[in-house]
């Protein structure tokens, strides 16, 4: 039935009409043929019935008699009925005349219970033979039911020819009628393919009639009118919005622009002011130093104390400084990608710590199963740098550890410095990345600029990494960041 499904609706609604037309002619045809049948073989059954009896009066007084002769000529007369094959006279339970249209018919030895009775295409009748109320005999009748089934075929196939004939008138007529309602329905889908095809929505439909597929044909110019409209609309909001966003694009670029040169701006005042100011603080310390060196023996406690405090504060404005300068160049200076061993570098950070480590006495672990990316060597050394320094810096354990590694996870690698050292209340855990923001006195856990963190933050995201903190306070603290990307 694939074909049926791929063909036009008009083929459809032809094939639909003619099978339910044919198979209604057949389901009568073969209900007529079934009551045929029935009621011949009741009629058969009665008709023979009555002609059995008939002749069993006729013959009662040959049987009584014993004439044969006359009992012969009686039978005879079943000449007449061509669907009689044999007829036998018992009297008593003995054969006493028998009459066969051929001699393949024989009589049965004895005559069996009084009736009528089918045996497959044969009906057997046995009737008694009275006389005067007392039965002296029995006939038995063989009649054929040939006849009537070459009737009943000779009825069936006039009434195939019929049915037959019906079905070509059905046909001649369906053809002709068929396309007042098929022809609608093909112009809506030749009208919706062109519409899908060439997505043209000014294409209507033709409204033929008044009738349901009229109402559908209305209702579906309604539609593309409505779909008309709307994409008449959408093409406007969409001509409007990308208008809006040209503008807000070229403005975003402008203010991009605007923002870059001020970070410039910004990033070359720093390292000018830091570098000017670096001269007059070095000759404020020197000079500082100077008198405390040439005249201690005669400056007062008073004095001396100022003098310390004013070499202390020169030389923590200078570090403060230093730390400018180095976060200024990083947003300065072009990152160099190369591919480098990880490995390597951390061994090298280690190395150049190696004093700190000792005088604090930190055990240091590192699997060293770092991958080679390709990052700009110096800076993430100096990521490394300043968390192992930090790490160093912030532990008050007696047994104090650092440990450095790398991990994957769903695909996802990562770097951390972890310790055991004082941790990081959780809601300091943004600030410690602020420039110069310290959570501790100047001079606790060994002084600093609090510019660190600031600068590891920023050189990570320079290489399109992120980084983030997971800590306990007392219990240590955990730096994680990645470099998945290229530099920028």
């Amino acid at each position: 039935m694939s074909w049926l499904s791929q063909a036009s609706i008009r083929t459809k609604l032809l094939a639909l009409t003619l099978t339910v037309t044919t198979v209604a002619l057949l389901v009568a045809a073969i209900a007529l043929g079934v009551y045929q049948i029935v009621d011949g073989r009741r009629n058969l059954q009665q008709a023979m019935l009555r002609t059995a009896q008939l002749i069993s009066e006729n013959i009662a007084a040959a049987v009584t008699y014993s004439d044969l002769k006359v009992a012969r000529e009686t039978l005879q007369s079943l000449h007449a009925e061509p669907a009689v094959l044999a007829a036998c006279v018992y009297k008593g339970n003995a054969l006493f005349a028998d009459y066969y249209v051929e001699r393949i018919q024989t009589c049965p030895p004895v005559p069996q219970s009084d009736g009528a009775r089918f045996d497959g295409s044969i009906l057997n009748v046995y009737q008694p033979i009275l006389l005067d109320g007392s039965r002296i005999g029995t006939l038995h009748l063989q009649t054929t039911l040939d006849p009537l089934y070459d009737g009943l075929r000779r009825q069936f196939l006039i009434l195939l020819l019929i049915i037959l004939g019906s079905t070509a008138v059905a046909y001649g007529l369906l053809s002709r009628v068929q396309k007042y309602l098929s022809e609608p329905i093909l112009s809506l889908a030749r009208t919706a393919r062109n519409i899908s095809e060439n997505k043209d929505y000014s294409l209507r439909a033709d409204q033929k009639s008044e009738d349901e597929l009229g109402t559908l044909v209305m209702s579906f110019n309604d539609m593309l009118e409505q779909i008309q409209t709307r994409d008449a609309e959408l093409m406007r909001s969409r001509e409007l919005l990308e208008q809006r966003v040209q503008e807000r694009t070229e403005e975003l670029r402008k203010r991009n622009e605007e923002l870059n040169r001020t970070n410039r701006d910004l990033d070359d005042f720093a390292y000018i002011a830091s570098h000017d100011l670096k001269e007059p603080l070095r000759g404020i310390h020197n000079y500082a130093s100077f008198l405390l060196e040439d005249y201690e023996d005669k400056l007062g406690e008073a004095a001396r104390e100022q003098l310390l405090t004013l070499v202390r504060l020169s030389k923590s404005m200078e570090q403060i400084i230093d730390s400018l300068l180095d976060y200024s160049r990083i947003g300065r200076l072009e990152l160099l990608a190369t591919a480098v061993d990880l490995n390597q570098v951390v061994r090298e950070v280690l190395e150049s710590l190696s004093i700190l480590l000792a005088e604090a006495d930190i055990q240091v672990r590192s699997p060293y199963n770092f991958p080679t990316i390709r990052c700009d060597r110096a800076h993430v050394a100096e990521v490394f740098r300043n968390l192992i320094s930090n790490a160093i810096k912030y532990n008050d354990k007696p047994n104090k550890w650092i440990e450095i590694g790398a991990e994957n996870k769903n695909g996802e690698q990562f770097f951390y410095v972890r310790d055991n050292g004082i941790g990081i209340p959780e809601k300091h855990r943004d600030a410690v990345f602020q420039i110069f923001k310290r959570l501790h006195s100047r001079d606790k856990f060994g002084g600093g600029t609090g510019a660190g963190l600031t600068i590891v933050k920023k050189i990570v995201e320079r290489h399109n990494g992120s980084v983030w903190i997971d800590s306990s306070v007392g219990q240590g603290t955990t730096f994680y960041f990645t470099l998945p990307g290229e530099p920028s």
